[in-house]
């Protein structure tokens, strides 16, 4: 991949001068030894002492330094259980490189895993003491083609496999060293240290795990490992949060949305990831615990920003990202099609924190250019305002309607802005929900309990026309991919579903209308007294409602009908005299 130079200064940390020769397993060390007695991980059942969980990476660290040799791959089974920490930490401590293997993912991604890495050994962490044997690999995940692989660089800590969200998931290769200055941010930024609690959320497929562990490992703090029934969203998490008295908790918005603080709770510091932070999660959950954002990619070593402590503003335009943490730094390159000096651009991450790059069958393609700075373009449009980094909008979500280039991102910032709305998720699609053709409507879904007639007179203050969703549509929930992202696509399926269940027409010229001028606009309440325009109506969808009309049977109206009809009714007896 190649980054264009840019001619402005990079941003970096400012800071104190660190020990680089320090690393996350120097610090785990110094924590058994200061805190032997400490709580360092527990589940449901039991607690391990710093001193039982320094024995238990010791003996597999020594198992897998005679089984394997250097920079030779090891899976670990992605069970959530004690174990699973302790290959991770044992792993390390050998300057072994791993790769997390779920059972739950299909035969062929796994034999692909196994086929790509090399992987000749896998930890077996089911045990429920704690302890982690070293089998081989199972025979159903064995590759037919088992040909050597030229060596890998050096200092490889891990491989993770990017969601695969835009195609076929990619293998990162992942350095160990810069976790080290990453973790001692977090540390620092969150205050972590004997007493406070870390609930291990994210799955362990996901690299966001590593900072829940290493930060709570290296301070003293204790871990808390359940298995993933306790960690369902709701009213179960608040309880489970409650129950084991959780300090420091970081998830998805999402999780964060359907889940309510309760005065039960202990919590210190809540911080989001995963996806664009809400204002409405501002205000719910920095009232219990000091709140923050933060932003990270499956390219770089985890996290690449996080933000102070956020706190509820009036009117606040977005939530920013972040400042940088561990050896990172950033600039922004210009995004296609945008001229002049707006502000915003892609985010191009640079420094350690960077991956090596893409591990392929033909070998490892790394970010940045030969013998330049490592980089890494993230594909995300941030804006920089008063020194503060917001999201935009993914480069690949910018779309074309009627002419303009939008960013639903934006809309869905100032959608998200408004009274009543938790969460919001713009797109371009098609009228009648099929994929047929260009998309021709600008659909809004939200969450809350906001009048779709209210929403749409509060975004003609802030927002362009053009701007302006055609269709709102709301929901009580939004559907999520596993990696705890909002479904886009299920989004849009639902809608089709939803207009293909109302498609047998109604009686009588003024249900017709009624119908379509519903789901059109995504005003559920209309009655026939209402002006098509004054509920969200607009030249373009003006058209595709004409456009229906005809394939009633009202093959002669026309634009100058609904221009003319002051209320629906009105639209309804002139189609009526004409008859169908």
């Amino acid at each position: 991949m190649t980054i264009p130079s840019d001619t402005a200064a990079p941003h970096t940390k400012e800071g104190e001068v660190f020990d680089r020769r320090s690393t996350v397993v120097d610090r785990i060390d110094e924590a058994i030894r200061r805190f032997p007695d400490a709580a360092a991980l527990r589940n449901a059942e039991r607690v391990w002492t710093y001193r039982e969980f320094g024995r238990l990476v010791d003996a597999f660290a020594r198992t897998l330094s005679e089984r394997t040799g250097q920079g030779e791959f090891v899976g670990v089974s992605s069970h959530r259980d004690i174990g699973a920490v302790v290959a991770i930490v044992g792993a390390l401590r050998a300057r072994r490189p791993f790769v997390v293997i779920d059972d739950r993912d299909s035969a062929a991604s796994n034999t692909s895993k196994v086929h790509l890495l090399r992987l000749r050994t896998v930890a077996d962490t089911t045990s429920p003491d704690g302890r982690v044997t070293l089998g081989d690999v199972p025979e159903r995940w064995l590759p037919a083609d088992t040909r050597s692989r030229s060596p890998l660089p050096d200092g490889v800590g891990y491989a993770i496999h990017t969601s695969g969200s835009t195609g076929r998931p990619k293998c990162v290769l992942v350095r160990a060293d810069p976790l080290a200055l990453v973790v001692r941010d977090h540390v620092e930024r969150l205050e972590v240290g004997p007493g406070s609690r870390t609930l291990q959320f994210a799955r362990l497929t996901f690299d966001g795990c590593l900072t829940e562990i290493l930060w709570t490992l290296t301070a003293g703090a204790c871990l808390v490992v359940l298995d993933e029934p306790r960690l369902t969203p709701g009213a179960v998490l608040a309880e489970t949060l409650e129950e084991f008295g959780i300090t420091h908790l970081k998830t998805t918005p999402f999780a964060l949305t359907v889940t309510e603080p309760t005065p039960g709770m202990r919590l210190r510091h809540v911080i989001n990831g995963g996806g664009p932070c809400r204002p409405s999660v501002i205000r719910s959950w920095s009232v219990a615990s000091a709140f923050h954002n933060a932003y990270g990619l499956t390219e770089t070593t985890v996290c690449n920003l996080l933000s102070d402590p956020l706190a509820p503003e009036p009117g606040r335009h977005a939530v920013p990202l972040g400042t940088v943490v561990g050896d990172c730094a950033y600039h922004l390159r210009p995004v296609a099609g945008e001229e002049g000096d707006t502000g915003r651009g892609e985010l191009v991450i640079t420094g350690e924190s960077v991956a090596l790059g893409y591990l392929t069958e033909e070998g490892l393609a790394p970010f940045g250019e030969p013998g330049a700075e490592p980089g890494y373009a993230t594909g995300d449009i941030v804006e920089e305002r008063e020194g503060a980094l917001y999201f935009v909008e993914r480069v690949d979500r910018q779309v074309k309607l009627r002419g303009y280039r939008l960013d639903p991102g934006e809309i869905e910032n100032a959608v998200c802005r408004l009274d009543g709305v938790l969460d919001a998720v713009v797109a371009a699609e098609a009228h009648d929900g099929l994929r047929r053709g260009d998309p021709d409507v600008l659909v809004c879904y939200y969450r809350g309990d906001a009048d779709p007639r209210i929403l749409r007179k509060s975004l003609e203050t802030v927002l362009d026309p053009y701007k302006i969703p055609s269709l709102f549509e709301r929901a009580e929930v939004f559907p999520h991919t596993p990696n705890g992202k909002i479904d886009r696509d299920a989004l849009g399926a639902g809608r089709r579903d939803r207009l293909i269940s109302r498609s047998v027409p109604e009686t009588g010229a003024d249900q017709r209308i009624l119908r379509l001028v519903r789901d059109l606009t995504g005003v559920r309440d209309l009655t026939l007294e209402d002006n098509f325009f004054d509920v969200g109506g607009d030249s373009a969808t003006a058209v595709v409602l004409v456009g229906h009309l005809r394939e009633l049977g009202w093959s002669d109206a026309g634009i100058r009908d609904v221009l003319r009809a002051e209320t629906l009714r009105g639209l309804a007896e002139r189609l009526q005299e004409r008859g169908v």
